[in-house]
This record gives C-alpha cells, sequence and structure tokens, in this order.
C-alpha cells in the first residue's frame, strides 16, 4: 500500500523541521562566535607573556642587520663615493609599508553569571535578526546590518551594547510578512526554500569552524588550557 503525503501533513512536517534547523543555526553561529573569541583572547594573551621573546629576537635581528647594512653602505661609498644610495634603500624609502597597528585588546572575561546572561541575550537576538530567517531581500539586509552588530558586542562579551540592541528591536516597528494569496503549495515551497537556506549556512559555519581548528595558534591554545587544568601555566614556563 502507497502512503502519500497530504498537504497539510507536509506543511507541519516543513515547519517542524524549520524550528530544528534554526534552532541548530542559532546554536551553530554562537559556537562560532565563541570559538572566534576564545582565539582572539588568547592570541592577546600570548603575545603579551609570550610575545616578548620574539620581540627580543627581532631586535636582535634588527641590530645585526643594521650593523651590516652599516659595514656594507661603508664598503659602497669606498667605491662609488659618499652620494650613493644602495638599490635596497631605495627601494624601502618608495615601497617599504609601516608596520600594522596592533590588535585591540580583547574583553576582560566577565562573570560566569554575566556569561550566562550573555549567551541567552545573544541567541535570543541571532533568533530575531538572523539573516537566513529573513522572508524578504531588503529584510535581509536589515537583518544582516543588525547581525553584524550583534556578534561584534557577543564577540567583545559586552552585555551593555547587546542589552541596547534588545531595547531598540523592542522600539522598532514588528515586522510583518506578506503572505495573503499564497496558495499551500506556494508556502510549501516557501518553507522548503527556508529549510534549503538556513542549511546552506549551516554547512558554511561547518567550513569554518573546520578553519579556525587549523588556525596556528589553536593547538598551543588547547595546550596551555589542559596544562591550567594540571595547575601549570605553559606560557609561564
Amino acid at each position: 500500500m502507497t502512503w502519500y503525503e497530504t498537504i497539510d501533513e507536509k506543511l507541519a512536517r516543513l515547519r517542524a523541521e524549520i524550528t530544528q534547523v534554526q534552532d541548530e543555526l542559532i546554536e551553530a553561529e554562537a559556537e562560532l562566535a565563541d570559538q572566534k573569541a576564545d582565539i582572539a583572547a588568547f592570541e592577546y594573551e600570548y603575545n603579551a607573556r609570550a610575545g616578548y621573546l620574539l620581540e627580543q629576537l627581532a631586535a636582535l635581528e634588527e641590530e645585526v642587520k643594521h650593523y651590516l647594512d652599516q659595514i656594507k653602505l661603508l664598503r659602497n661609498r669606498r667605491i662609488f663615493g659618499t652620494d650613493h644610495v644602495p638599490v635596497e634603500e631605495q627601494y624601502r624609502r618608495v615601497w617599504q609599508q609601516p608596520p600594522p597597528p596592533p590588535p585591540p585588546k580583547p574583553a576582560e572575561p566577565p562573570s560566569a553569571a554575566t556569561e550566562a546572561q550573555i549567551k541567552k541575550l545573544y541567541r535570543q537576538l541571532a533568533r530575531r535578526f538572523h539573516p537566513d530567517l529573513a522572508t524578504g531581500d531588503a529584510e535581509r539586509a536589515r537583518r544582516t546590518e543588525m547581525m553584524a552588530a550583534i556578534n561584534d558586542a557577543y564577540a567583545a562579551r559586552s552585555m551593555t551594547e547587546l542589552m541596547a540592541i534588545a531595547r531598540r528591536a523592542e522600539s522598532a516597528t514588528p515586522e510583518t510578512t506578506a503572505v495573503g494569496g499564497q496558495t499551500a503549495e506556494e508556502m510549501a515551497q516557501v518553507l522548503e526554500a527556508e529549510v534549503r537556506r538556513c542549511r546552506r549556512r549551516l554547512h558554511a559555519i561547518d567550513l569554518e569552524m573546520t578553519n579556525l581548528h587549523q588556525h596556528h595558534l589553536v593547538e598551543l591554545m588547547l595546550e596551555v588550557k589542559f596544562a591550567r587544568k594540571r595547575k601549570r601555566d605553559i606560557l609561564g614556563e
């Protein structure tokens, strides 16, 4: 006996599927934001605590290079005269870019209670403003801008900024979705497209997480975390 899914059963199934995939999407976005924040915080700590050794080495290398350049300059002046400027120096004056500014200091980690509140509020805002949950291009563009601000505030662990965004959202005009005139079949197509869009974003997040796990500092970050559980401070040793 062949079973056929009625249109009402299909709509019910798709709505349940959307609810599930949206929950997965919000959790994945939060996990991605957490991973990025952890790496940024560890990178700052690493540069602050262990980076000074690299700075000393770089200073020594620069000093050696300076003396070698002076020797080369004196040798060239004996041959070409005192007004001679080496090709390397000409290139440096024209093309060398100034060093990039140091990365901003990450925010101090909040207390456990505040962290829980931040995570809860982030998920609430992400559920409301995630671009992949939009129903039109104009709404998606507006949500993309809002989600960028939400992610920045979450990465900075700024409860103040997240609360300000939430207050602004409460005072905004509620979004409306035009569904009048849609047949059940058209509604099913809309829901199926929504599921596909959410799954594409989940796949993109999965790829981004994989790339983050290959970050050059992640392995050291994990070693430092495990060592701290054993009361060891690798960066200080």
